[in-house]
């Protein structure tokens, strides 16, 4: 049984390889034909540059939106886009040798093959990003991950008797909720940090623990704009990552806090908060322009409170009522009682 269950895992990895590469040899065929017939190559994706261009849905999250007129055009006689159509010319040849050879790197491991051609990092991940979604494949499919495991490989058998997850910001939270032993006094409970912005591999193992096991996921974030945007980016998904966000997002996914409402319900000390700046001000403005806030009215509240109050908290900040008060009062309160956005 177990031999005929890897046979078919086999089979279908094959069937994967074979459908990416072929689709990497149409955008070689379509060049080499362009050339062949007098035409300018090109390369193009949907543009990801703004909210406008996205479309969103409770079900999947941010997306793509199916507009012609939202597409980037990378043309070999456009001296502003000629760099980045070598930029995606390399990568693309990157991406084919590593799944024909069924080999994996890292966005990093791209830079260091050629970073005297790339000049940053920031380039190749905006180059990988840009052909995954040229190619609609998602990138951990073309074999460019993260350190850890980001690879549908990597996650065929899951198993767990846990009731619920909760998704911490902070690996000092995190390990804060270790520490004190929540697990073992609240109940089955599986924890995850993605210690900061999440990677790809982080969102796909919470998404792929919500798709397979329908379990509650919660946030467990700092109430600050940064904070925020952790949890919107499980929850919603990324603009940047449009085209795998409905690989990606939990849209089920509940925001346990630190919420704006909670300052006040807490009666936190002013010494435990602190004030927003010009910048965080200006991203609770952005984000309540994004497509998702406003149908999400308890979401658009609690920004607007924050906004309003002038002051964000940490996680931390809930050491000033006491030190066990985060895993003994607060989480078990929240959870039993409903209390999440």
């Amino acid at each position: 049984m177990a031999s005929f269950t890897s046979d078919v895992s086999q089979s279908l990895a094959d069937k994967l390889r074979e459908e990416i590469l072929n689709k990497i040899e149409a955008v070689y065929a379509s060049v080499t034909n362009a050339v062949i017939n007098g035409a300018v190559p090109e390369f193009s994706f949907y543009s990801r540059a703004s909210w406008e261009c996205l479309s969103f849905s409770e079900e999947t999250g941010v997306t793509l939106s199916a507009d012609e007129k939202k597409m980037v055009r990378v043309r070999l006689d456009n001296k502003q886009s000629v760099k980045s159509f070598a930029y995606m010319t390399k990568v693309l040849n990157i991406m084919y040798k590593l799944v024909q050879e069924d080999k994996y790197c890292t966005k990093r491991d791209i830079y260091y093959q050629s970073p005297d051609v790339f000049g940053s990092q920031s380039v190749v991940d905006n180059v990988v990003d840009n052909v995954a979604c040229m190619l609609e494949v998602p990138r951990w499919k073309l074999h460019v991950g993260v350190q850890i495991p980001a690879h549908d490989k990597d996650m065929l058998y899951l198993h767990t008797n846990a009731q619920l997850v909760i998704v911490v910001e902070k690996d000092a939270t995190f390990q804060k909720l270790l520490t004190e032993d929540f697990c073992a006094t609240f109940g089955r409970v599986i924890l995850i940090t993605g210690k900061g912005y999440p990677d790809v591999g982080t969102r796909l193992l919470v998404r792929k623990i919500w798709e397979q096991f329908k379990m509650p996921v919660f946030a467990l974030v700092d109430g600050d704009p940064h904070g925020i945007e952790v949890m919107l980016v499980y929850k919603y998904g990324s603009k940047n990552q449009a085209f795998e966000n409905h690989n990606l997002a939990v849209p089920a996914m509940k925001w346990l806090g630190v919420l704006a409402t909670d300052i006040a319900k807490l009666s936190l000390r002013k010494t435990a908060l602190l004030d927003l700046s010009e910048s965080d001000l200006q991203k609770l403005t952005d984000m309540l322009k994004r497509p998702y806030v406003a149908p999400n009215s308890p979401l658009a509240h609690q920004l607007e409170t924050m906004v309003q109050s002038g002051v964000k908290a940490e996680l931390q900040c809930l050491d000033s009522l006491s030190s066990s008060y985060l895993t003994q009062v607060y989480l078990p309160a929240k959870i039993h009682g409903g209390d999440w956005i």
